[in-house]
């Protein structure tokens, strides 16, 4: 935390020209309101939906709206710099986890009074998690979903019936029928290996996730002590990242992050991708329809699907922003059924709205149906979250570069789990401290 707010004194000038005019709305000669509004996982086909919207926008409210991208890896830097200079836009796609510091911070605003009276028109997913799950944490609802995101594992089809493996969506599979199956379908003489190992930032997410099915999906108990680095954990920790040491993944698989686990998968040197929704939209670009399937998440050994339910972004106005209202229709506009079915086929999200839920893309025979189904099973049990406080720092960093250094064979596996897992339990116990009568979450279960 502290290097990112240093990172922020030294180029904050940089940025203030970069951005000339502060941030929040900007008013033409002829008092127009001008909105800015920051992406923070650009692409061209993000970029020319959120123009076109935009122009549409300003057909129908006669607000304008300056687009503005950063690259994911750099974004968390980028807004905190923003943010400690007063600059950030109007509007800006968030992510989940960095809430702590942006509402410690009071850099985004509650957005209860503009939601009021409109709850039902979001899915149970949206108004019985995430919203719930947010006001528990952060005191306020701070986001409003761009689409939801369940995760699977999307499987090479045409690989495991050579091998003979049966996999059926429906019928869904166990840790152990899937760590068998990247085994089988490891072949380093044809270039095939078995999984697409997250070994960069981000990896301890997938791992964290199958860990919590060893606690019933909690990270603390009620004292704020963490949970997932008992001795049963620690051997899931092993069995987890085995995939990497006994070479069912690439050697370089050790710097991966999304984008390369993605592209390898699609580019037919692995097997299988835990991953989001959102690549399904992928591989129907850049693959043929028999050469890929989804699987639900495994079970763990209670028979559980330890899966989160997120948004991979969600729409959130900034403190800084001097025309709030405007911002708000804005958010309204981007999620109004027309345009956020659009915006959901193209990411390869799951709506948030019930009126467009039904589409065909999502139904039962849609290539969306294995994500869908995880999200009605009453088997699927989303874990609780690393905690309300602060983690950016750790996420982009100890909790992947730790991990890195057992795979190295600089550390042994116990000192990588207890050197991050020491880390959450500290935090998570000063956070109780500092706010008393907070409870610690727990997993939603029957969703």
């Amino acid at each position: 935390m502290k290097k990112l707010f240093i990172l922020g004194i030294l180029v904050v000038a940089v940025l203030s020209a970069a951005f000339a005019g502060g941030g929040g709305q900007r008013a033409s000669s002829g008092g127009a309101v001008t909105l800015r509004f920051i992406d923070v996982s650009p692409s061209p086909a993000r970029q020319a939906y959120y123009n076109a919207v935009f122009a549409a926008f300003k057909a129908e409210t006669g607000i304008t709206v300056s687009y503005e991208s950063v690259p994911w890896d750099d974004a968390a830097n980028k807004l905190t710099v923003l943010g400690a200079s007063g600059s950030l836009p109007d509007v800006m796609t968030t992510w989940e986890g960095w809430l702590g510091q942006f509402t410690q911070a009071g850099w985004i605003l509650s957005l209860e009074k503009y939601i009021a009276g409109t709850e039902s028109t979001y899915t149970d997913a949206v108004t019985k998690k995430l919203w719930p799950n947010q006001k528990s944490l952060y005191g306020s609802i701070y986001t409003v979903p761009d689409g939801l995101m369940v995760k699977g594992m999307f499987v090479r089809r045409d690989w495991a019936r050579e091998k003979g493996l049966n996999l059926d969506p429906a019928k869904g599979w166990t840790y152990d029928e899937y760590f068998d199956a990247v085994r089988q379908l490891t072949d380093p003489a044809q270039r095939r290996y078995g999984v697409s190992y997250r070994g960069a930032r981000g990896g301890f997410d997938p791992l964290s996730v199958y860990l919590t099915g060893f606690s019933g999906g909690r990270f603390y108990d009620d004292q704020g002590n963490v949970l997932i680095n008992t001795p049963e954990c620690l051997e899931g920790f092993k069995k987890w990242t085995n995939l990497y040491l006994n070479g069912y993944a690439p050697r370089d698989a050790i710097n991966w992050g999304f984008t390369e686990m993605v592209d390898n998968f699609t580019g037919g040197l692995t097997a299988t991708l835990l991953n989001d929704s959102e690549v399904a939209a992928t591989c129907q670009t850049n693959m043929q329809s028999g050469q890929w399937m989804v699987m639900p998440m495994p079970r763990s050994k209670d028979g559980k699907i330890y899966n989160t339910i997120n948004a991979p972004y969600s729409y959130s106005i900034s403190t800084h922003s001097k025309n709030p209202e405007a911002a708000w229709k804005l958010i309204e506009f981007l999620n109004r059924p027309d345009n956020s079915i659009e915006y959901c086929k193209m990411g390869g999200l799951i709506p948030i709205k019930r009126d467009i839920a039904g589409d065909p893309t999502y139904g039962e025979n849609g290539p969306y149906s294995a994500f869908v189904r995880q999200l009605n099973d009453p088997a699927t049990v989303i874990p609780a979250s690393f905690g309300p406080f602060n983690y950016t720092d750790m996420h982009q960093g100890m909790m992947h570069e730790e991990i890195q250094k057992y795979l190295l064979g600089q550390q042994d596996a116990k000192t990588a789990l207890d050197t991050i897992c020491n880390e959450l339990q500290a935090r998570m116990k000063k956070y109780l401290v500092d706010n008393p009568g907070s409870q610690v979450q727990k997993p939603i279960v029957n969703l």
